[in-house]
């Protein structure tokens, strides 16, 4: 009896073991091995062309390619960016899946659960309401030509409780540079503060060929704030920008380059696009700027040691072209006159340079006639005659002439430095980087022209430099 009632224990003993250690047996007999390096370099090349399709508005053949970086890398986040591309092609039963999956599979903490979970909710809702009116949630085919939808655009910082002033510093606000962006194609700026900070961050930004920066405000996007640039302002060789952030009370904190030193993006038709395709971007750029203000660090040039941080201009100030006139930097007029009276400032002062020699060949021809005998003069000095009254003249005519080039020629060059002064002083040069000095707005390289006129005790003329 003893003897059977121990077989039963270990029996049992046994049965609780393999009970424990059946569930372990089965995830290990089921669980997938981690991706290869191969596979995932096979993934990340199937979303980047998935992610270009999506741009082209290839929808249905960037979700395939989505799908394949997904089995290849079995990152659950891919199953967002499958969900919402389904979304965006009207495909609401299979979006639904994919959000659902994802909201399964996804870390607890993944930056798109909530999004996620506020679109299933809305999905869900939009389905019953189809069912109870008869109808398929799905009203129209999904194809190629079907225009996007866009998702419910969630504000997942309506409920954040702000912090009071100071409770931040400076050093919280992130930002990394953007060098450089393809042609023609959107370009999304992104930046980090504090969610509960209550800072407000600006994006400024000009194409080639703006005279003014275009502000846009950075919107939340899970956990970073971002602002796009329009595709058609992405053009040229160059587009440059600068972010600012100001706190509760509207004053600066800190920022990423300026509008005197800005950041320049090259443009280049192999670099990597910067989108987020599941950004909704519905803040129109301001068509003005209501207030120039300069701080510390944007010294008044002309007085080195005065600083400000008191508006400098309380007059809106239109953004657009510039204008035509003769005093519009950047205009046809401005440029012709720019260089005309350079170009006659040059002239006039070789003229002046050359009749001054001239007439100082005049005067020592004079003084040689007088000193050597000749004809009839045995003596020395000879006396005045017609000769000499000719070099006189001469000398005189040319010293006049001389006098009045040289006159011209240091107004023409005051008023040639006033022109390249103002253009130099425009926002086309305000940016300092190497590839951005000396350069025009459409980034090519442009001479600039220095002239000063030179008097000595016996010289009159002008000095020229030229900067390329």
């Amino acid at each position: 009896m003893t003897r059977n009632f121990i077989s039963i224990r270990i029996a049992l003993l046994v049965l609780v073991v393999l009970a424990l250690c059946a569930p372990v047996a089965t995830h290990s007999a089921y669980a997938q091995e981690a991706p290869t390096k191969e596979q995932l370099d096979q993934a990340k090349k199937a979303f980047g062309e998935g992610k270009v399709l999506h741009d082209a508005g290839k929808l249905g053949d960037a979700i395939e390619k989505f799908k394949e970086s997904y089995r290849l890398s079995r990152n659950p986040v891919l199953l967002y960016n499958i969900a919402l591309t389904l979304d965006e092609n009207k495909q609401t039963d299979n979006a639904l899946f994919y959000y659902r999956k994802f909201l399964s599979d996804a870390p607890s903490d993944a930056a798109q659960r909530k999004a996620a979970t506020e679109r299933v909710k809305a999905l869900e809702s939009e389905k019953l309401e189809a069912d109870l009116n008869g109808k398929p949630a799905d009203a129209t085919k999904p194809n190629e030509n079907t225009a996007p939808v866009p998702p419910t655009k969630i504000d997942t910082h309506a409920n954040i409780k702000i912090k009071p002033a100071g409770t931040y510093q400076a050093t919280e606000f992130q930002h990394q540079v953007v060098e450089d962006a393809p042609p023609n194609k959107p370009l999304d700026i992104s930046a980090f503060v504090p969610e509960d900070s209550g800072w407000t961050v600006t994006l400024y930004y000009r194409g080639a060929g703006d005279a003014q920066f275009v502000s846009k405000p950075m919107q939340w996007h899970y956990k970073q704030l971002i602002a796009r640039i329009p595709g058609a302002k992405v053009t040229g060789s160059s587009i440059q920008y600068y972010v600012e952030v100001k706190d509760h009370d509207g004053a600066p904190i800190a920022k990423s380059a300026k509008a005197t030193s800005p950041n320049l993006v090259n443009i280049d038709a192999t670099a990597q696009q910067r989108f987020f395709p599941d950004f909704t971007d519905d803040v129109e750029p301001s068509a003005k700027t209501t207030e120039q203000t300069k701080h510390h660090d944007d010294e008044d040039p002309l007085n080195k040691h005065k600083h400000v941080d008191e508006p400098v201009e309380t007059t809106p100030v239109e953004v657009g072209p510039p204008g035509t006139s003769f005093t519009d930097v950047g205009s046809s007029k401005f440029e012709k006159a720019k260089w005309g009276t350079t170009i006659g400032a040059v002239a006039l002062l070789g003229i002046g340079v050359s009749f001054y020699v001239l007439a100082g060949n005049q005067a020592s021809a004079l003084a040689d006639d007088a000193k050597t005998p000749h004809g009839t003069c045995a003596a020395t000095p000879c006396p005045f005659d017609s000769y000499d009254a000719d070099l006189q003249s001469a000398g005189q005519r040319d010293q006049t002439l001389s006098n009045v080039a040289l006159t011209f020629g240091v107004i023409g060059a005051a008023v040639a430095g006033y022109f390249w002064y103002r253009e130099l002083k425009s926002p086309h040069h305000g940016a300092t980087t190497g590839a951005q000095r000396g350069a025009k707005a459409d980034g090519t390289p442009e001479m600039t022209w220095i002239v000063a006129p030179t008097i000595g005790d016996h010289f009159q003329g002008a000095a020229a430099a030229v900067r390329f």
